[in-house]
């Protein structure tokens, strides 16, 4: 019942707490009666101790089948004796329904235990603590008489007297007190006598064995860097030492140990510690310049020369690598706190001093664990000797080495690099390289791996921010000029060059690099200046990337030691993305130039990249348990100063909006000055609480948590500005344009154009005037492209005087006015490319048109003439073929010179223009960056300069074809004559050059398309040996 009874007074607090009801109210009474009703009278079935067994083997099984026998073998111990204590229900003995309700409890609310990281705690058993009762001062007083000096009572003041009459020394104790031995009455005076607060009792005082003097100088640590020895004791034990000493004097004639010094191993022992701890001055240790060398006499009493000397050099190799390491740290701080220097280059740069900080936390750490040996050693209450200093800093020592060997290998070894950019990245990439070549070793270098990469990750970051601000804000803040790329301040943001020469690379002068690296640096400018299809920086990238690759297989992994010059122009761990990061920043900025910033950044301020990396470092490899991290922050100071306030009253503004505004400002400025303060502090602790253990190789881990990141922003960042340049500033339209009027895909308007210059030239009227062409440019846009009016116009140049007639036409140039931002992709250089293919087309439609254009009456005309002077004309030919034959010759002659025209143009116009143009779209749909449009348009203007015979390798197949097309100007000008004026001879002269150039261009491309180099030829090739089989059968038939 009285269970019960408890039960219901908790049950009434609980409905109190839940429904806010009082005891006497109605709904009190049912919410108590419903609740004693659920419990007295439940459902519930009693926990089954055999399903909860069943449960715990098969969860014993999963432990096996995973390989996790120590979390099996642990889960099983405890559980056995978890249900053998006997705790519930007040029985003596356990596995009651308790017990087994509580382990379903724990089965049921355990997620995923085969995933779970699992160390089991050692249980520690609290041992009460002994009291010693026992009376240790009468156990030692026993058998010892201890007098008490009883002053009596006086009214005057006198001197005191130890021994006057009236004092009486009586023993105290359990002494007894003495009888009478004649009546046995114990003596009054004696038994009057008693002891109170007044008695003094005087006891007996041991004589000191030494004065204060005497025992000072005995404690005194020995001043044994001004050459005092340590005094020798009475009852020493180092006779092993003194026998030693005294052979080598008798042995040895020359010996003398008076300049010798004797120190204890416990002032080697701190001495050591002081020199590993950055004290350059030391008296066991002397330096050297750089290094520390060990002092000759001194000695140890129970340590050899030889054994002392071993122990001693280890720890001053040591210690002249953490003197390295500190002389760096403060020439890095003094190096970038120099404000007359206004050299970018010659200040330190901030990979360095990201470095020395790192170093100095190192410094911090390890200086904390040789503070907890040196009070050890102070309180000497454990035995300490140089070997076990050795062992115990072992591990510190190992990262001291791995430490020292960075700093050598990215900072020393990079003294002959020119500028800051160089520098950064070659410390980088030793340094990703050290953290990769132990994070192959595995478990084996667990430790070393858990100190380079927080160092490496602190090191990287201010590379890390200067991208970050580029790709995130368009601002390439970079101080100290370590960053890949600089701003060309010469390009300004309007110029159609900006994307290609805004930004260069950090290249030095060839005089201050190896041999090797030059011939490198000249076959990539070789490299750049044969190939346009990307902008200049993306060649030089992707140039230098294919150098390193080339370089690292055929030297191995080590080429960075080997070779200087390879690794050095970018840091190797960022080479995967280096294009993406130098597009997205490009990007960035043109974005901003257009005002369209907002559009990519947005209004809430992201997480910089360093945080994003950290943040997915911790998602990956999880973090160790820690206390310190989660600290109560600093309350927030309030900057708004009282005055603001006060001054509004006194003017009578009354403005709870400018209030706010203010609040707001000052608001935002402490939240910028506590975040600069504790930013570093909560790096340093992110990356202390990384756990390690876990860690993936180290490329894996960049591809998860840093390139994605980047990556993200570059796509985010580029799509947008090609979808500003598509959608607001026209950019395929203007594309169109020039495939419209430079490669005439505009059919009607470009016949509307050329046409009445072809009937001038052959008229032989005058047409070269820049305002007549213009004039009659504009006629024919005005019906089809009224808009480009303004836009499109031409030019005329002056041509050489040994022209030939096929060229006459070479004087016209299209000019396309395109604005900013689309002239970075059709640039200048761009037009100038397309006027020599519509140069070149020029000359086809020409030939073309004078074919078409010829009129059989032109050739047969003046027969009236002929008629009555036959003989004088017949004498003046001095022809056997008559006139009839001769014209049947033009007329096969005319339809042969078609067939090759046509025969080219539809190659032209279909298998170049038309294919290549589909082409064109389809891969400027897949872009997704300015650089790939501005690759793909480089590419398809030069793919068609190239297959419109333009290119230097087809130079004699172009040189035939001007042949043929210069002839065919010729015919038409003989054609126009009249057949009178033509002989046999003309005819047979124009016939052969014909069939040699046909010849000699069907053999050319045959040969040609046998060997694979040009497919696209095979169309006109088979053409051309179409019309050359007559030609074939006809030799054949004479042989």
């Amino acid at each position: 019942m009285a269970r019960w009874l408890n039960i219901e007074n908790d049950i009434k607090k609980l409905v109190n707490q839940i429904t806010g009801f009082q005891e006497g109210e109605e709904n009190f009474g049912l919410c108590v009666q419903f609740a004693l009703t659920n419990l007295k009278f439940h459902r519930f079935l009693s926990v089954d101790s055999h399903k909860v067994t069943k449960s715990l083997n098969g969860m014993l099984e999963k432990f096996e089948i995973h390989s996790q026998l120590e979390k099996k073998n642990s889960l099983q111990r405890l559980c056995d004796q978890f249900l053998s204590t006997p705790c519930f229900e007040g029985r003596d003995t356990g596995k009651t329904d308790t017990h087994y309700s509580l382990l379903l409890l724990l089965l049921n609310i355990g997620e995923n235990p085969t995933h779970a990281a699992y160390t089991e705690k050692p249980q520690v058993l609290k041992v009460p603590e002994v009291v010693d009762d026992f009376d240790w001062g009468a156990y030692l007083r026993e058998g010892e008489e201890t007098y008490s000096t009883i002053y009596a009572d006086s009214d005057s003041e006198s001197d005191w007297d130890p021994l006057s009459d009236e004092e009486t020394i009586v023993p105290v104790g359990p002494k007894p007190v003495e009888e009478n031995s004649d009546n046995g009455v114990v003596d009054p005076s004696l038994s009057a006598i008693t002891v109170d607060a007044t008695t003094f009792c005087v006891e007996e005082e041991p004589d000191p064995r030494e004065s204060g003097t005497t025992w000072l100088t005995r404690n005194v640590t020995v001043q044994y860097w001004c050459g005092q020895n340590r005094p020798e004791e009475i009852h020493s034990t180092e006779n092993l030492k003194k026998d030693w000493e005294r052979y080598r004097e008798a042995t040895d004639p020359i010996y003398s140990n008076h300049n010798n010094i004797t120190v204890s191993e416990i002032q080697l022992l701190r001495e050591v510690l002081w020199i590993l701890g950055g004290v350059a001055d030391s008296f066991v240790f002397i330096l050297h310049g750089e290094e520390f060398i060990v002092r000759e006499n001194v000695f140890v009493q129970h340590l050899t020369d030889n054994s002392l000397e071993s122990y001693l050099s280890c720890f001053a190799k040591y210690g002249s690598c953490v003197h390295r390491l500190l002389c760096f740290e403060e020439e890095s701080i003094c190096g970038s706190c120099d404000l007359s220097i206004t050299d970018p280059n010659s200040l330190t740069c901030q990979t360095y001093q990201a470095f020395a900080n790192a170093i100095s936390n190192f410094i911090k750490s390890l200086r904390k664990e040789l503070t907890i040996i040196e009070k050890k050693i102070i309180q000497q209450e454990q035995t300490m000797t140089l070997a076990m200093l050795h062992g115990d800093l072992s591990l510190w020592l190992k990262k001291i080495e791995v430490l020292h060997s960075v700093y050598i290998r990215g900072v020393r070894e990079a003294d002959w690099l020119v500028n800051n950019c160089q520098r950064a990245s070659y410390l980088l990439s030793v340094l990703f390289d050290t953290v990769v070549e132990y994070d192959t070793l595995g478990q084996n270098a667990s430790d070393i791996t858990e100190l380079l990469i927080p160092l490496w990750i602190q090191t990287t970051k201010p590379y890390i921010e200067v991208i970050d601000e580029w790709i995130t804000n368009g601002n390439l803040v970079d101080p100290r000029a370590e960053f890949i790329l600089k701003r060309n301040e010469n390009v300004k943001s309007l110029d159609e060059s900006f994307w290609e020469t805004a930004f260069t690379i950090h290249v030095p002068a060839d005089s201050v690099l190896p041999d090797e690296v030059q011939q490198s640096q000249h076959t990539t400018r070789s490299t750049d200046n044969s190939k346009s299809s990307r902008g200049s920086n993306s060649v030089q990238l992707s140039q230098h990337a294919q150098t390193i690759m080339d370089n690292r297989s055929q030297r191995g992994s080590n080429s960075i030691d080997k070779t200087k010059g390879s690794s050095h122009w970018a840091p190797e761990f960022l080479e995967p993305v280096i294009l993406e990061v130098v597009l997205a920043g490009k990007s960035m900025e043109m974005l901003q130039d257009l005002g369209k910033l907002a559009d990519v950044c947005g209004v809430n301020k992201e997480k910089s990249l360093y945080m994003s990396f950290l943040e997915s470092l911790q998602d990956l490899l999880g973090t160790r348990p820690h206390d310190d991290f989660a600290e109560a922050l600093p309350p927030e100071i309030s900057m708004y100063p009282e005055q603001i306030d006060r001054q509004m009253k006194m003017k009578g503004i009354f403005d709870p909006l400018l209030k706010i505004n203010f609040m707001n400002i000052f608001h935002s400025c402490n939240v910028r000055l506590q975040g600069s303060i504790d930013e570093e502090e909560q790096d340093s602790k992110m990356l202390s609480i990384l756990e390690t253990e876990r860690l993936q190789p180290v490329n894996l881990v960049l591809r998860k948590c840093l390139y994605p990141h980047i990556s993200q922003k570059y796509y985010r960042v580029c799509t947008r500005l090609v979808q500003i340049l598509k959608e607001e500033y026209r950019l395929m339209g203007y594309l169109a344009a020039m495939r419209h009027f430079f490669l005439m895909e505009a059919g009607d308007t470009m016949f509307d154009f050329y046409t009445p210059i072809f009937d001038k030239i052959r008229l032989n009227s005058h047409w070269r005037d820049i305002s007549t062409v213009n004039l009659i440019l504009q006629e024919a846009l005005q019906t089809h492209y009224p808009e480009e009016t303004s836009r499109l116009y031409v030019s005329i140049e002056e041509l050489p005087e040994d022209r030939r007639p096929i060229n006459i036409t070479d004087c016209i140039k299209l000019h396309y006015k395109v604005p900013w931002p689309v002239d970075v992709v059709i640039s200048s250089k761009c037009q100038a490319i397309y006027n020599q293919i519509f140069t070149f087309l020029l000359q086809v439609k020409r030939a073309k048109y004078c074919l078409d254009e010829l009129r059989f009456c032109d050739l047969e005309k003046d027969l009236g003439l002929q008629s009555h002077s036959g003989t004088e004309f017949s004498l003046h030919l001095d022809e056997d073929m008559p006139r009839e034959g001769r014209i049947h010759r033009m007329h096969v002659l005319r339809m042969r010179l078609t067939y090759f025209v046509n025969s080219l143009h539809n190659y032209i116009m279909t298998r170049i223009l038309h294919s290549t143009g589909i082409e064109f779209k389809q891969d400027l749909e897949k872009a997704k960056d300015l650089d790939q449009i501005i690759a793909i348009h480089n590419k398809y203007v030069n793919t068609i300069h190239e297959r419109c015979l333009l290119h230097k390798m087809v130079k004699l197949l172009k040189q035939a074809v001007m042949n043929v097309l210069n002839l065919i100007l010729n015919f038409q000008a003989l054609w126009d004559e009249g057949i009178h004026e033509i002989s046999l001879k003309t005819i047979e002269g124009m016939e052969i050059e014909f069939s040699r150039c046909i010849l000699f261009l069907s053999t050319f491309l045959n040969n040609v398309i046998k060997r694979g180099s040009f497919p696209h030829l095979e169309s006109l090739a088979f053409a051309l040996v179409t019309s050359t089989e007559h030609l074939t059968k006809g030799r054949a038939h004479v042989t």
